[in-house]
């Protein structure tokens, strides 16, 4: 006999069979789903339920420009993706990777596992939407203030735990003062804007820009060297350079970098920072 037909038989009988969900069971599985406003919360509990029945290798949910794995094991040749909805809202797609082929049954399973999810991962998607919006600047596009208060606590976990390099910088605008004064806010608005999509270009997608008010910004570099810093420092002054109106207005930036120490805090990191910003500036 052949082993590889042989193992696969043995495999088919060995797997458990997909069951139906009475309207008990369904009832049960939506109120453990309801009132998750956190994604990761929501679809590990939907993935925990799925796996009651089917086997699952991997797991994936595609949405927009992110992928969230919920299930990390290898890709198989084994694959179905189902686009999510509801009522008239796209919801993205999830993948599944199984050892073996899904048959009928099982894919009906699924469909009524997603009508089950529809509701609470539309709920789940606006919280994140409403929550992100909150974080965010609205002049610049970059986050706030209050998401690098956050953001910068989790940065320094990561450096503890995982030895992962962390760099500040800090960005204050020369003479931005002087063009609010003299051409008025609308064009002070302008080179706000201009100034935070070179910051976005300058960086990888793992980095995080931030507008702490007025001509002030700040880029958490993660994983970062001083010298994965400076290559960005030489980006944005590279394009600061190129950009026309920036340079016909005489704009320019005075700039403060330090990587994370041992021990260090938030405040620590930012009086270093703050430090070498103003022997910058001075020194022009």
């Amino acid at each position: 006999m052949d082993p590889i037909i042989w193992h696969k038989k043995q495999t088919d009988i060995s797997r458990t069979r997909a069951k139906p969900l009475g309207a008990d069971l369904r009832l049960l599985i939506l109120q453990k789903m309801q009132g998750k406003p956190e994604l990761s919360v929501l679809l590990e509990v939907f993935a925990l339920e799925v796996e009651k029945q089917i086997d699952i290798s991997r797991m994936l949910w595609r949405h927009e420009t992110t992928t969230t794995l919920i299930r990390h094991g290898q890709g198989t040749d084994n694959r179905q993706c189902f686009a999510l909805r509801y009522a008239d809202h796209a919801l993205g797609e999830i993948q599944y990777d199984t050892p073996y082929a899904l048959d009928q049954d099982e894919i009906n399973l699924l469909h009524t596992y997603h009508r089950l999810l529809a509701g609470p991962l539309f709920s789940a998607i606006e919280y994140r939407r409403i929550k992100e919006m909150a974080m965010r600047d609205h002049l610049s596009g970059l986050r706030n203030r209050s998401c690098l208060d956050q953001d910068i606590l989790h940065a320094i976990a990561m450096s503890e735990r995982r030895q992962v390099g962390l760099v500040l910088l800090l960005f204050d605008l020369d003479n931005f003062k002087q063009v609010n004064d003299k051409y008025g806010h609308l064009d002070g608005d302008n080179v706000i804007r201009r100034f935070s999509s070179i910051l976005k270009q300058s960086v990888r997608t793992s980095d995080r820009c931030y507008r702490m008010g007025g001509d002030e910004f700040v880029l958490l570099l993660q994983p970062a060297s001083e010298h994965s810093a400076r290559k960005v420092i030489h980006r944005v002054m590279t394009r600061i350079e190129q950009d026309h109106t920036l340079r016909s207005l005489e704009i320019g930036t005075s700039i403060g970098a330090t990587p994370y120490r041992r021990g260090d805090t938030p405040v620590s990191l930012f009086e270093r920072a703050d430090r070498q910003l103003y022997q910058h500036k001075r020194s022009k």
